[in-house]
C-alpha cells in the first residue's frame, strides 16, 4: 500500500523561486537513481543473460553508459559521502561504515560541496527519498536535500509517482535523488545469514522471503536454469594478503548455498529494476522526460563468490566497478564507453554541474564527463584512478591495478586487468613487472602524502568491520 506523502514543503520551496522565473526554461531537471550493491555487469544490456533488467536497459538505450566506472570506496557510507560531496571519506578520517570521523570537517564539506546545497543555491528544489546511510545525522538535509520517506524499498518509487505531477505543474527545476535498497538484501546471504529472519528489521526480510517462497513454486529444473554459473575466478587470488577480507562463506558454504546466493542476487536486482520502471513511467506521464537528465548508478558492487568472497569491501573488480549511465537532452543515446576510467563518486558532481550550468568548487579532484556525453569539445580521460577501501589504497592506470594494504607488513597486490580480468594472479612479486609496480607505487604514495594519508597503518584488519554490512 502506498503511503500518503505531503507535498506542502515542495510547494513552499517552489514559491520561493518566484524571483528566478527564467530557471524554468534554462535548467534541466535531474532524476538521480541509485541502487545499493549492484555490480557493473548486473544488467541484461551488458550481456548478462541470468538477470532481466528492462528498465535499467531502457535508461542505457536512452543515454551513455560508462562500463569502466569505479566507486570511490566499495562500502556504503564512504561511497555515498563521495557521491554527495566529491570528496573521499578518508578526508574526514573514516573509510568504513563506522562513526569515528571528524564530524566538524564532514559538516564543513557537506555544506560547502554538498550536492543538494549546490543545486539549491542555483534555484533548484532538491528532494530525496529512500536509503540514506550517510555521514552526519544520517539525513539528506545535511547535504542540502529535503527528505521524503526513508523506506528504501518502494518509497522512492511511491514518492516519484506522487511528486512528479505537482513538479510538472510548477514548471520549476528540481533535483530528485531516489535511493533504493536492493539488491543490497543479498547481504543477508539469501536467507542463509544467521540473523535471518528474526534478528533483522521486518522490512529487510520481505524481498528475500518473497523469492524464497517463489522458489518453492517452480520445479528444480526451472530453478537450476536460473542460476548463474560459478565465477571463473572463484578461487582465491595467488599470494592473497591475509585479513584483506572475510572468508567465512568461502570456508563454510557448500555448492547448494552458493547456488542460492547467486540466484537470489539476480532476483533482488530484478526487484529493484521493477521499482525503477515505476519511476520512468511516472516521469514519462509527467511530460518532463525531454527536459530531465536521468542518472543511474550504484554505491558499490558485490563479490558474488569471486575469489570466494561475498558482499563488498575488497579491492576487486566485482565490488569496485558499478554501472553509471547518463541520459537526457543533448546526451548521446545508445552509446557505451568501455575505456574511460571513471569514478562515480569523484566525477558525478563536476559532470552534473557542467551539464546543468551550475557552479561547483574547482578544488574537487574529479573530472567532468560533459564533453564525453554530448560529443562536443575535448573528450576527457585520466591516466590514473585512485580509490580506497577499509584497509587499502589503490591506483589503476587502465590496465594495471596496484594496491597497498593497511595490514601487518603493508602487503601489496598487482593485477593485470587486460590479460587477467578475473584478477586470478597477484603479480606484486613478479620481477618482470617491478618497474611498473614501482612507478604506480610512487604515484600512489605521492597522492597519499599530499592528502595526509601517510604513514600507512598496519592494523586495519577486515575483522574489525565485519558487522558493517
Amino acid at each position: 500500500m502506498k503511503k500518503s506523502i505531503s507535498t506542502k514543503s515542495i510547494s513552499l520551496a517552489l514559491l520561493s523561486l518566484a524571483a528566478v522565473p527564467s530557471l524554468a526554461q534554462q535548467k534541466p531537471n535531474v532524476v538521480f537513481i541509485m541502487t545499493d550493491q549492484q555490480s557493473y555487469n548486473m544488467l541484461s544490456s551488458y550481456g548478462n543473460k541470468w538477470v532481466k533488467t528492462p528498465n535499467m536497459d531502457k535508461i542505457s538505450r536512452m543515454g551513455t553508459r560508462f562500463d569502466n566506472t569505479y566507486c570511490a570506496n566499495p562500502l556504503s557510507m564512504p561511497s555515498r559521502f563521495a557521491l554527495l560531496t566529491g570528496h573521499f571519506s578518508s578526508e574526514v578520517g573514516e573509510k568504513t561504515n563506522g562513526h569515528q570521523y571528524n564530524k566538524e570537517k564532514a559538516a564543513e564539506i557537506s555544506h560547502s560541496d554538498g550536492l543538494g546545497f549546490l543545486f539549491k543555491k542555483a534555484g533548484y528544489t532538491t528532494l530525496y527519498s529512500g536509503k540514506t546511510h550517510l555521514m552526519g545525522k544520517n539525513e539528506a538535509d545535511d547535504y542540502g536535500f529535503e527528505m521524503h520517506g526513508l523506506n528504501p524499498y518502494e518509497e522512492p518509487a511511491n514518492y516519484a509517482e506522487q511528486a512528479l505531477p505537482e513538479l510538472a505543474q510548477s514548471k520549476r527545476p528540481f533535483f530528485m535523488f531516489l535511493s533504493f535498497m536492493n539488491p543490497h538484501d543479498i547481504c543477508y546471504s539469501a536467507g542463509i545469514d544467521a540473523r535471518y529472519p528474526d534478528k533483522l528489521p521486518a522490512e529487510n526480510v520481505v524481498e528475500t522471503k518473497r523469492f524464497l517462497d517463489y522458489k518453492k513454486t517452480i520445479t528444480n529444473e526451472q530453478y537450476i536454469s536460473q542460476i548463474p554459473p560459478k565465477p571463473a575466478n572463484f578461487r582465491p587470488i595467488t599470494d592473497e594478503p591475509k585479513e584483506m577480507g572475510s572468508t567465512w562463506a568461502r570456508d563454510s558454504w557448500d555448492d547448494n548455498q552458493w547456488d542460492l546466493f547467486r540466484w537470489m542476487y539476480c532476483r533482488l536486482t530484478e526487484s529493484v529494476d521493477e521499482q525503477i520502471g515505476r519511476v520512468l513511467t511516472a516521469l514519462e506521464k509527467s511530460g518532463m522526460m525531454e527536459n530531465t537528465i536521468i542518472v543511474f548508478t550504484s554505491d558499490h558492487g558485490e563479490m558474488g563468490g569471486s575469489h570466494g568472497f561475498i558482499t563488498k569491501n575488497v579491492m576487486f573488480e566485482e565490488c569496485q566497478r558499478v554501472p553509471l549511465i547518463f541520459a537526457g537532452k543533448g546526451i548521446k543515446a545508445n552509446k557505451v564507453d568501455k575505456t574511460t576510467l571513471v569514478c562515480n563518486g569523484l566525477d558525478f558532481i563536476p559532470t552534473i554541474c557542467d551539464l546543468t550550468g551550475i557552479e561547483y568548487s574547482k578544488k574537487l579532484t574529479g573530472m567532468s564527463l560533459k564533453n564525453n556525453l554530448i560529443g562536443k569539445g575535448k573528450v576527457v580521460s585520466r591516466k590514473h584512478l585512485i580509490t580506497e577501501d577499509c584497509n587499502a589504497f589503490q591506483i589503476h592506470d587502465g590496465r594495471y591495478k596496484y594496491t597497498i594494504f593497511e595490514l601487518p607488513g603493508n602487503p601489496e597486490m598487482l593485477t593485470d586487468i587486460k590479460n587477467d580480468p578475473g584478477e586470478v594472479t597477484n603479480l606484486a612479486k613478479d620481477p618482470t613487472l617491478a618497474k611498473i609496480k614501482a612507478s604506480l607505487k610512487v604515484k600512489l604514495m605521492d597522492n597519499l602524502s599530499k592528502r595526509g594519508m601517510l604513514p600507512l597503518v598496519e592494523n586495519r584488519t577486515h575483522k574489525l568491520i565485519r558487522k558493517t554490512t
